[in-house]
């Protein structure tokens, strides 16, 4: 689940694992809210070797994201093969034997595609992950509790006050969804805001 600055530590971990024996390390999350106090953020990555090649979004309103990503496993093999301590366990093993068969285990076309290159890891600020954490987890809890709205009272503290700057980043993610044209977050918002058919948000 979602806490501050835990997608470093996460990340961090992954890394540290492949870095140590190679390998291909598929990581998936859940995205939302369960129902409790609780947010899952996302973040589906692939790495390969210590190094990012895909990264899902780790903020966002939709409850489903495909993150995929192509790889040369010949990487991992070349990798392993340069950790010394892997190099006297490989000289010593009983070599393997090969076999060669008339068939694809991948479509023709698949096996020419261009491997994904290595992207930078995306870390949000402590602000924003304040920010955009709770405003995901209450989108999330208002539309599947049926619920029409929040009651915001104001009262000018630092307790409403922040708040209230939630409620406003929430909307914001909302519209800018929308504008990307997401239809489940239409479908949601109208039913929320009590909009028409053929209207729409247009800002937050």
């Amino acid at each position: 689940h979602h806490q501050l600055r835990k997608l470093d530590q996460r990340m961090e971990l992954i890394q540290s694992a492949t870095r140590k024996a190679g390998g291909v390390y598929l990581y998936a999350n859940q995205r939302g809210c369960d129902g409790s106090r609780l947010y899952f953020d996302g973040c589906a990555s692939v790495l390969l070797n210590g190094e990012c090649v895909k990264m899902g979004h780790q903020f966002d309103l939709r409850d489903v994201e495909v993150v995929t990503a192509t790889v040369d496993l010949d990487e991992v093999r070349s990798f392993r093969g340069s950790i010394a301590s892997m190099q006297e366990q490989m000289s010593s093993a009983e070599r393997l034997e090969v076999i060669y068969v008339d068939f694809r285990l991948t479509h023709p076309v698949a096996a020419r595609a261009k491997c994904d290159p290595v992207t930078p890891i995306k870390y949000h600020c402590a602000e924003e992950e304040i920010a955009y954490g709770p405003a995901c987890w209450m989108w999330d809890y208002l539309r599947r509790s049926g619920a029409g709205g929040f009651l915001l009272p104001l009262s000018g503290g630092a307790d409403s006050s922040s708040t209230a700057a939630i409620v406003g980043a929430m909307c914001q993610m909302v519209v800018k969804a929308v504008e990307r044209g997401d239809q489940q977050v239409l479908k949601d918002v109208r039913r929320v805001a009590g909009y028409s058919s053929t209207e729409a948000p247009a800002s937050a």
